[in-house]
């Protein structure tokens, strides 16, 4: 199985989940800021949605790759979501599995990206991050190659790292992998005339880099923003996918580093102490963030192929594809697209998308501001309705979030403070929410639907 077809059976996969690639509430309002950014032809800088922080500073630095979004959705509905983000991902995986597979064992190499699609598969969904992966690996293994060959990488990658800035913060990775790898270089070339033309080289690309990453409406905010973002501990504490990764004996990042444990252990691995170095780092960094396994899954192998291949050496070159099968590629990629556009998909998920509870919301005349479930945040943007707070933590930061989370818990009485502040009129939560009991027990307000998935009350 060449890239190709490893390429086509991960989109052939994933086509047929398609409806899991849904099941993610920001989904909802990365699309609508795509939306505002066609209808104003300009990207916000303050916040348009809530009416909590409305006004406030934003960053919307995903901005490239929502237009995009906004324009598949508006196309091709929630299929052509699906169909982009199934193609995102197995390019990413076939630019992996070839970077591999000229430099070790065309087995190892179809290991490696099979367990790369393992570790990131709970994390793929119908976001920005998905549209940069072909980037992250495209920019990855050409400086690690260029790395490995001792030469300073090409200036013609520069225009990637401008693409990748526009898509998603993620680009300050590639940029700190390439920092890590001119170190490398450096410390390599010992003294005299060759560590001067490792700094020059390597230097000369990582300016240009740093430049390039700063062509963005966001300017040097865009590299600001990961790090804001990192810092907030309490809010992203209330996020799944920010959470440490838990052990238990399934869980896939564990059963990953088993693999790569194993693996290392059987072959006699053998790597350079700075690779260790990295990829150490973002085992750190996966283990810290669940979200960031993906970075692992295809990081980790690209700077571990070098020493891997003095091991199992890359099998004979395969050559270009045939005409039959680069055929045979194309006819497979346009039946499963078209299949999968005539069956389209349901996306009613009531969990992210409460469609029944905001639908009697609306029959009842219920205006004016909300307090809402965190998941259902960016169904509500989408709808049209002002949230209270949704998927946006960045925008909220944690005292704001703390203040919410101190409501929704029903703590003392900081539900009463925050809706009385607040000049909250309904509420639509999730049934097992404490908040949603307290509302119950309160004179001041009544229920008027439930469901499974939804709850929704009013002030009397």
């Amino acid at each position: 199985m060449g890239p190709l077809g490893l390429g086509a059976a991960v989109y052939g996969v994933l086509l047929i989940a398609g409806e899991r690639l849904l099941n993610d509430p920001d989904t909802y309002w990365h699309i609508a800021t795509g939306r505002w950014i066609w209808a104003h032809a300009t990207v916000p800088t303050t916040d348009p949605f809530s009416y909590t922080l409305h006004g406030a500073p934003w960053i919307a630095h995903e901005w490239l790759a929502e237009l995009i979004l906004a324009a598949v959705y508006e196309a091709l509905g929630w299929a052509g979501l699906v169909l982009l983000s199934a193609l995102a991902v197995a390019a990413s995986l076939a630019l992996l599995f070839g970077a591999l597979e000229c430099r070790v064992r065309s087995a190892a190499a179809l290991g490696a990206a099979a367990m790369a699609f393992f570790l990131m598969a709970a994390h793929v969904t119908a976001r920005p991050h998905v549209l940069a992966l072909p980037i992250l690996v495209a920019w990855s293994a050409a400086v690690v190659s260029a790395r490995d060959r001792e030469r300073p990488p090409s200036l013609l990658l520069l225009p990637l790292m401008a693409l990748w800035a526009n898509l998603h913060g993620g680009f300050v990775v590639g940029f700190g992998l390439a920092g890590a790898l001119g170190l490398e270089a450096v410390l390599a070339a010992g003294s005299g005339p060759g560590r001067r033309a490792a700094i020059s080289g390597w230097g000369r690309f990582l300016a240009g880099a740093a430049l390039a990453s700063l062509l963005t409406p966001q300017g040097f905010a865009g590299w600001w923003f990961p790090f804001r973002l990192m810092s907030l501990d309490f809010a992203l504490s209330l996020v799944g996918e920010w959470r440490s990764a838990p052990f238990s004996l399934f869980e896939p990042l564990v059963l990953w580093l088993a693999v790569l444990i194993a693996f290392s252990l059987a072959v006699g691995l053998r790597a350079p102490l700075t690779r260790v170095l990295m990829v150490t780092g973002l085992v750190a960094i996966a283990l810290r963030h669940t979200r960031n396994a993906e970075l692992l899954a295809m990081l980790a192998p690209i700077l571990l192929a070098e020493p891997v291949g003095r091991l199992l050496p890359p099998s004979p070159p395969r050559g270009r594809p045939r005409a039959r099968h680069i055929a045979a590629f194309v006819l497979f990629i346009a039946s499963a697209t078209a299949a999968a556009s005539l069956r389209g998909y349901a996306h009613d998920n009531p969990g992210i998308a409460p469609t029944a509870a905001l639908a009697a919301a609306r029959h009842a005349g219920l205006t004016g501001p909300i307090f809402n479930d965190y998941d259902f945040g960016g169904f509500l943007i989408f709808e049209g309705v002002p949230p209270f707070v949704d998927g946006r933590i960045d925008l909220y930061g944690d005292d704001f979030m703390r203040l919410y989370a101190a409501a929704l818990s029903a703590d003392g009485g900081a539900l009463a403070r925050v809706l009385d502040h607040y000049g909250v009129t309904w509420s639509l939560l999730k049934p097992d929410e404490p908040a949603v009991a307290a509302l119950d027990r309160d004179p001041r307000w009544e229920r008027i639907y439930a469901d499974a998935s939804a709850v929704v009350h009013r002030r009397r």
